[in-house]
């Protein structure tokens, strides 16, 4: 499909095409203190934070009880937060988001869920297909001359990103190699096959691909983009107005998130959090669990630089349609920090 009617494609296909990875539904239901929310899990391994809160019964400690909703993807639920229909959200932020904020839509980018640590980071890599990779062909960004790569799912979001420093690496654009846009999972199997050269890959899957000598590391993305926002938290015009339960959201969430922390960085407590996640989530082999560490700033603070970084990215795409939103006044930190009020700061 040409880029034009993929972009298009890919902008109409959601209100709010942003990929959310979970996303939460809050009933506006109050009982004494206690507000139950209706939270969309998706047993995906980037949800382990919020899985290790919910497990631990961090929400339920903070007055919150939480009515699982079973989802494939939390992009079923992308559409719903514009329309109140949920109060919370996770996703990446992309071309799709920043439309949507300058359509008027009252988003709130509250806490950070997800981003590139340093250069040792692979939770997202550069992969290529192991026989071109063993053989020396392909070992660097100029080598990819000419090459079929894979962006990621849909055009207008991070692996755009991130896909044009490492080009640039090389002294190559788009232009030089053939790109495609299909899923994780797909690109795989497109790999396995020799119909894709190279892609952008997430974790576990990155180590999987190697294990089964599909494909192996070029790049982490944190070798070439650290510090790079992956996906933010984000409430609904109506739940930005209480101060008090979204304060107590994300600091359960952020509980969760420091738990991680301290198993997968320090060793803390790994056991146990290492029996929560390979129960409750997709991937059940604990070795991949020690590839897989995802950074999340235990604070909750937003690289809200980056995210104009990628907006004014997206802008000259050409998948930003309007311009550049002001970010600044769609990033209410105050949640965080009365998140760290209760929690402390780490």
């Amino acid at each position: 499909m040409p880029r034009a009617p993929r972009i298009a494609f890919a902008l109409t296909a959601a209100a709010l095409c942003f990929s959310s990875l979970v996303a939460v539904t809050a009933q506006a239901e109050e009982a004494g203190t206690k507000m139950v929310i209706k939270m969309g899990m998706v047993s995906r391994p980037d949800q382990a934070p919020l899985e290790i809160a919910y497990r631990r019964g961090y929400f339920e400690r903070h007055g919150i009880t939480i009515e699982p909703v079973a989802a494939s993807s939390g992009q079923e639920f992308a559409s719903a937060l514009a329309t109140e229909q949920i109060q919370v959200a996770t996703g990446v932020p992309n071309a799709a988001l920043f439309n949507a904020l300058n359509r008027g839509i009252g988003i709130r980018i509250v806490a950070d869920f997800a981003h590139l640590g340093d250069e040792k980071d692979r939770t997202v890599s550069i992969v290529v297909r192991a026989p071109l990779y063993d053989s020396g062909q392909v070992k660097a960004p100029a080598d990819l001359k000419g090459k079929v790569i894979n962006e990621g799912p849909f055009p207008g979001q991070y692996p755009d990103v991130l896909w044009s420093k490492v080009l640039a690496l090389g002294h190559l654009t788009e232009r030089d190699v053939t790109v495609t846009h299909i899923g994780f999972t797909d690109a795989l199997g497109a790999m396995g096959s020799g119909k894709v050269d190279a892609a952008f890959m997430i974790e576990p899957l990155v180590t999987q691909a190697d294990a089964q000598n599909i494909a192996r590391v070029m790049l982490p993305a944190g070798a070439v983009d650290a510090g790079a926002e992956l996906s933010i938290m984000l409430f609904s015009p109506s739940f930005a107005q209480n101060l008090d339960a979204g304060s107590r959201f994300v600091a359960a969430f952020l509980e969760g998130a420091r738990d991680y922390y301290d198993a997968f960085f320090l060793g803390q407590g790994r056991e146990d959090v290492l029996k929560l996640v390979t129960t409750y989530l997709s991937v059940k082999d604990p070795k991949l669990w020690a590839m897989a560490r995802q950074f999340t700033d235990l604070n909750g603070r937003v690289n809200i630089a980056d995210l104009k970084r990628q907006a004014a990215f997206f802008k000259q795409q050409g998948t930003l349609s309007g311009p550049v939103p002001d970010i600044d006044s769609y990033y209410d930190k105050r949640f965080a920090e009365g998140a760290t009020k209760l929690i402390g700061t780490r």
